[in-house]
């Protein structure tokens, strides 16, 4: 589609002619109108890039678009409801600058253009847009403090049986090779799958027998269909549920001496469900889902608390990152970094974070790039008077002195090659068989006490030191906040559970997400600034 160039021309029925006197200096459209507004129009150019030159019908403007898209998720109303506000809505009329009369245009416009920005790799482009406007007002610092944590998401697809995924990969393969292969090419065998798979459902009142013979003649099913893709043209094996069927077997089944049979379990990151493959499984202590999991960053100033009752904070969510349910934090904190610095130029002094950020690895890491990286770390796993929190260590003299006052005789550093890590083995050889506490301190069969910690043990131990003062609770008190966060974007934006497939479309929406919250509290912020001193006071 082409775009039309801008009419600067006005109609006496224009909303800024006839509905100005409406909306109040501190009206929510009018703030809108007024500062996001020419904030979308400067990312006009990179809007443009998405759509072709001079080929089709002329679309919708995209700035039209992107503001309708940005108040639809400020305001959580569908696509129709969204089209019906722009013609009907006066509110949304006067904050987009659209004339009285503006008919409006199909609800599907709206999907193609959110088609258009997944596509296109332009996902943030409204993120960042509204973040470089915090950041030229002087609300958000390249180089201030941050709080980040994380939450789950929920996958917009049923949860599936390994039976109920094996068949429902099976039936979308066997349909998909429908559209495209010739009825004089199909294997013998076409008809009987067709009819089992395409044609027929599983039967949820199958004992547990059946359901495992069943279960066992999918897999052989699928390793007969896809032997016989094998020597055939790649526009039919390469086909995506072709793809998908041939990942799904191997994550099932596997092939031993010609015969077919179940895994004992399904792998990490293995599809749940093929209707979304990027949906996988996480268990996180009591939690369990099927879906993903996101990391929210936001600005944070300590100096700066509230000081009346009411007023709006100057907290912003600086980066949203979607990533796979069973990703850990410390790889959510490390491509949060990494997205801010890209896109941003942004640099934390300081970042607030929960025990699941604060390891050895990130308080090394953060040391290395002089960022403070604040919280607490979880505690020993091991529990009693002799755990590695009893012992001394020096890591730069490379000794460690036990409870009982002695000096370790054997210091080794360990690389394992297999889990891709390193550490240092501490022993104390034979003082351990006439310690007194022996019996309490390892249970060893050889009698033996071995310690074994990070390269970086110093880092931990010096963190839980700080823990053990009285003013680190305190000083942590600024790190609270974005439970808040998290509730506002559950609560007021619908981010427990997506609407869409695929992590590119799921990080598409937390984006928008994201703007939205922050233009809502920036025009929070201008609306309280503006309000007399008289109101703020009551």
């Amino acid at each position: 589609m082409s775009l039309k160039p801008i009419d600067p021309q006005r109609s006496f029925y224009h909303t800024s002619t006839l509905c100005g006197e409406m909306f109040g200096p501190t009206d929510r459209y009018r703030l809108f109108r007024e500062r996001i507004l020419p904030k979308l129009f400067a990312l006009r150019p990179k809007l443009e890039s998405l759509y072709c030159e001079e080929n089709g019908r002329p679309a919708i403007d995209p700035v039209v678009l992107a503001g309708v898209t940005l108040l639809q998720f400020m305001e959580r109303v569908p696509d129709r409801v969204a089209v019906e506000h722009v013609v009907f809505h006066l509110g949304w009329k006067y904050a987009l600058d659209l004339e009285l009369n503006y008919g409006g245009f199909h609800p599907t416009v709206l999907v193609y253009f959110r088609d258009r920005l997944e596509q296109k790799g332009a996902e943030r482009v409204i993120f960042d847009g509204v973040l470089e406007l915090l950041i030229e007002m002087g609300l958000v610092k390249r180089k201030g403090k941050q709080r980040l944590d994380s939450t789950h998401i929920l996958g917009y697809v049923k949860e599936m049986s390994r039976l109920e995924c094996a068949v429902e990969t099976l039936r979308l393969a066997l349909e998909a090779l429908e559209e495209v292969l010739p009825s004089t090419e199909r294997p013998e065998f076409w008809g009987t799958l067709w009819a089992l798979y395409v044609q027929s459902e599983v039967d949820w009142r199958l004992n547990k027998s059946e359901r495992q013979s069943r279960y066992r003649q999918c897999g052989r099913d699928m390793d007969e269909l896809l032997g016989w893709l094998k020597g055939k043209p790649s526009k039919w094996s390469e086909l995506e549920e072709v793809r998908l069927l041939r990942r799904v077997f191997e994550e099932h089944f596997e092939v031993i001496e010609g015969e077919v049979h179940p895994t004992p379990k399904r792998p990490p990151r293995s599809v749940q469900n093929p209707h979304d493959p990027d949906a996988h499984y996480a268990d996180k202590g009591k939690r369990q889902w099927v879906g993903y999991k996101v990391q929210v960053v936001e600005s944070v100033d300590p100096e700066r608390p509230a000081k009346v009752k009411g007023e709006a904070g100057e907290h912003f969510i600086t980066e949203i990152v979607t990533t796979e349910a069973a990703q850990d934090e410390m790889a959510g904190l490390a491509e949060a970094l990494k997205e801010e610095a890209e896109h941003h130029g942004m640099k934390p002094e300081a970042l607030y974070a929960d025990a699941g950020y604060v390891t050895e690895r990130t308080l090394s890491e953060a040391e290395g790039s002089g960022i403070e990286l604040l919280g607490p770390t979880r505690p020993e796993p091991h529990r009693g008077p002799y755990n590695a929190d009893a012992f001394s260590v020096d890591i730069e003299t490379q000794q460690a002195i036990c409870p009982e006052g002695n000096l370790s005789t054997q210091w080794s550093r360990i690389r394992d090659t297999y889990m891709g890590t390193e550490y240092y083995r501490i022993e104390w050889a034979s003082q351990c068989e006439r310690c007194a506490v022996q019996k309490q301190c390892t249970r060893s069969k050889s009698g033996r006490r071995i310690l074994v910690v990070g390269l970086r043990h110093d880092l931990v131990e010096k963190r839980r030191e700080e823990m053990r003062q009285a003013d680190f609770a305190k000083k942590m008190h600024p790190r609270n906040g974005v439970e808040g966060t998290l509730s506002e974007l559950v609560r007021g934006h619908g981010l427990r559970r997506t609407k869409y497939r695929g992590i590119s479309r799921v990080r598409l929406s937390h984006y928008l997400m994201g703007a939205a919250c922050n233009v809502k509290r920036y025009l929070n912020l201008m609306a309280f600034e503006i309000r007399p001193a008289t109101l703020k006071a009551a």
